[in-house]
């Protein structure tokens, strides 16, 4: 079984990575990526320190996150609706711009200090939903780019810009906020999502609209979506796992403000370098993942990389030391990059065509479930403090997502082919 399957005719001895990457579209594709991946690591900073900072309340931080977060859960099913009808590429020009739009906003806001909690939650709020829009509509379009033979690789490839973002943008953002006014930080944000546009623009003309006509209703597109999803035993699994891991492990990502504030004692600049950190590892996961063919199968891969991930956070929450807080988080980021690629790898292989978008939209809602966990890790950290709290979400992540990752585990054998069976 190949995880990344080469495409048929080219040659055995180059790199899967660099057959994906001849595709100008696809390169396109991926570099605007880059760009909305780098504003949004860089908001997600902003926002967890300035939260903090506004109210010393790590409840207060959570409660951020979550309505950041919550549109994925509300709107993912529908974007995933979007995704199969809409025109792909329009829908992703639609959200860069409207990213643009909302980062001046909020420049605007802190610039002319009306910078309170209130305004910046409910700007965030908007940032949350076109990130769901968003989504699918790139998920489904990479898809429709490159075909099955070579979609785990050019997911490895989204996932290599997704985590260069990851340590550009926090680096960015916490250096920001060591020696700038939050104002231009969030001009920072909405440059980023301005480049992004200017580079996605041809894209307008070069990725269609999704097969399903406007004839089905909805309800019948959200109801299709589901089955897809619910009838495939591995899929099942995903998505079970995905709920587990964003809502008992990734809401550290937003309490990282507070651990580096009250357990660490460190300043924002090393929040940033945390952050990067996670980045740094799951760029090196990426790479090894899109350069290589058959190494580990799909299903074994992820099944792997979601036990190793919470065992390395609860080792983490133990440390006091910065350096070997931030040598843990780059072997988590590795981890995270097998999760990450193979999640959506496995939902886009095993639904069909005209369903693709609508089972993507039910894996955004599913990761949407992530505001839930933020919340209350926020409300547990008030209590009983962010390091034990941390660490008892994740002892709870490995109880829960066990059962399932054994059972992806021994299916791993089978092979995948052009469609996960």
């Amino acid at each position: 079984m190949s995880s990344v399957a080469p495409r048929s005719g080219t040659s055995a001895g180059r790199p899967a990575f660099a057959l994906v990457l001849e595709d100008v579209s696809y390169r396109r594709l991926w570099l605007s990526g880059l760009c909305l991946g780098t504003a949004r690591w860089m908001d997600v900073v902003i926002l967890g320190w300035l939260a903090f900072s506004l109210t010393g309340s790590p409840f207060m931080v959570g409660l951020a996150a979550f309505l950041r977060s919550a549109p994925m859960l509300a709107v993912g099913p529908f974007a995933g609706v979007v995704a199969d009808r809409a025109h792909r590429g329009r829908v992703l020009l639609c959200t860069q711009a409207l990213g643009a739009l909302t980062g001046l906003a909020l420049a605007l806001v802190f610039a002319t200090g009306r910078g309170t909690y209130g305004p910046l939650v409910a700007l965030e709020v908007l940032f949350g939903a076109l990130w769901a829009l968003d989504f699918p509509a790139r998920r489904t379009a990479l898809y429709s780019l490159v075909g099955p033979a070579s979609v785990a690789t050019a997911l490895s490839l989204e996932t290599v810009s997704m985590q260069l973002a990851k340590m550009i943008g926090p680096v960015l953002a916490g250096l920001g906020l060591a020696a700038l006014p939050p104002a231009v930080c969030f001009g920072g944000v909405a440059l980023c999502y301005a480049i992004g546009l200017v580079v996605a623009w041809p894209l307008r003309t070069r990725i269609d609209r999704g097969p399903r006509g406007a004839s089905t209703s909805v309800i019948a597109t959200l109801a299709s979506g589901v089955r897809a999803a619910w009838e495939e035993p591995t899929v099942r699994a995903v998505l079970g796992i995905t709920i587990a891991m964003n809502v008992l492990v990734f809401p550290y990502q937003q309490m990282l403000a507070v651990f580096a504030r009250e357990v660490l004692e460190v300043g924002p600049e090393w929040l940033g370098g945390l952050v990067a950190a996670e980045g740094l590892g799951s760029l090196i996961g990426a790479l090894v993942i899109a350069s290589r063919r058959g190494f580990i199968s799909h299903r074994r891969l992820f099944a792997g990389a979601v036990i190793v991930a919470p065992a390395l956070l609860i080792l983490f929450t133990g440390s006091r030391w910065s350096w070997l807080c931030l040598a843990i988080i780059v072997a988590m980021g590795a981890a995270e990059s097998g999760f990450a690629t193979m999640q959506s790898t496995l939902v886009l292989l095993a639904a069909p065509e005209d369903r693709r978008g609508g089972a993507m939209g039910i894996l955004s809602a599913c990761i949407g479930t992530g505001p839930l966990g933020a919340l209350w890790l926020g409300l547990l950290a008030t209590g009983i403090g962010v390091a034990g709290a941390i660490a008892l979400d994740s002892a709870l992540a490995l109880a829960a997502i066990a059962p399932l990752a054994v059972l992806l585990w021994r299916r791993g054998g089978r092979s995948d082919g052009g469609r996960v069976p």
